[in-house]
């Protein structure tokens, strides 16, 4: 590989994950990122206007929203890699690594300036009952960094399984990034604490089958032609039907501000609100369903059309 050539391969890969970490954020971006106001901001605030920049909507309400938005990002990232390879010949582990140091220093830069923004507001004059010496706001602060560290972890995992696996495992990731999907695109119609109106509410009727369209489209494209895409595919649902109820369970217990003092209450209600889910009132077990209509018309449509072409070439 000559010097040249080196530069554009470096480039290109952390281009696709700079690029991938900024989409991943979009949602976020184009609300102007005003951090969301807090219930433990020194200064009492009530105009959002008010607030500082952040590149992330560091609060309790928005914790769905900033998962999303980083496995969004290692999703685009990730399919990305994989089909530069294809179409590219850009080899693949380095290709993957590029990548990932490009969407790791996005989201870890936005990570920091969050972090420092709503440290340097929040009040640290108010214990929390234990005994020591830390403030509610400190435990605040260090529990969204620490979830927003493992959901950048996890963001890596999901680009490196969707670039580098094959296509039985990397079905499985897509269903993580379309459950990731769904929440990304209800952003761009309801701000992070914000609630929808009627006309806002019957788009989102609709786009809350984003996720079950995109894990029928990867199942369709994966194909079913051997016995472990078949076996990906199933876990591909379960992944969807699970996630469904998680995400629902965890959106409804830290929205419950009232739980958030006591942890074991806190878990007791999301896990009664995932059970719930999980159930035939639940979103999860109809999403699995479009997404398997769609997985499996989509893999014979892809089937014959490849067969098709195979026809016209000889």
């Amino acid at each position: 590989m000559g010097g040249g050539t080196r530069m554009r391969t470096v480039g290109l890969g952390v281009g696709t994950g700079v690029l991938s970490g900024v989409v991943g954020l979009l949602p976020w971006i184009v609300t102007g990122m005003r951090l969301p106001l807090q219930n433990l901001w020194a200064t009492p605030t009530v105009d959002p206007a008010d607030m500082p920049v952040a590149l992330l909507p560091f609060s309790q309400y928005s914790v769905g929203l900033i998962g999303a938005m980083l496995l969004v990002g290692g999703a685009v990232a990730g399919l990305a890699v994989r089909l530069l390879g294809e179409r590219r010949g850009l080899p693949g582990r380095l290709a993957t690594v590029l990548a990932a140091t490009g969407l790791l220093v996005v989201q870890l830069v936005a990570l920091v300036q969050t972090a420092v923004v709503t440290g340097a507001g929040l009040r640290t004059d108010r214990s929390i009952g234990t005994g020591a010496a830390i403030s509610a706001a400190q435990v605040y602060l260090v529990a969204l960094m620490a979830g927003t560290l493992l959901a950048i972890a996890l963001a890596v995992v999901l680009l490196v399984v969707l670039a580098r696996t094959a296509p039985g495992v990397a079905v499985v990731a897509v269903a993580v990034g379309a459950l990731a999907a769904g929440t990304w695109v209800d952003a761009f119609l309801v701000s992070p604490v914000g609630f929808a109106d009627g006309s806002v509410s019957a788009v989102l009727s609709v786009t809350r089958w984003v996720p079950a369209v995109l894990v029928g489209l990867g199942i369709a494209r994966t194909g079913l032609t051997s016995v472990g895409r078949v076996i990906g595919s199933v876990l591909a649902l379960a992944v969807l039907w699970s996630g469904s109820a998680a995400v629902t369970a965890v959106t409804a217990a830290l929205g419950t501000r009232v739980y958030l003092p006591y942890p074991l209450e806190l878990a007791s209600f999301g896990a009664e609100v995932f059970r719930s889910a999980l159930g035939p009132a639940g979103t999860g077990i109809g999403s699995a369903l479009v997404a398997l209509v769609i997985g499996g018309a989509g893999a014979l449509v892809w089937r014959w059309w490849r067969a098709r072409r195979g026809r016209v070439a000889r």
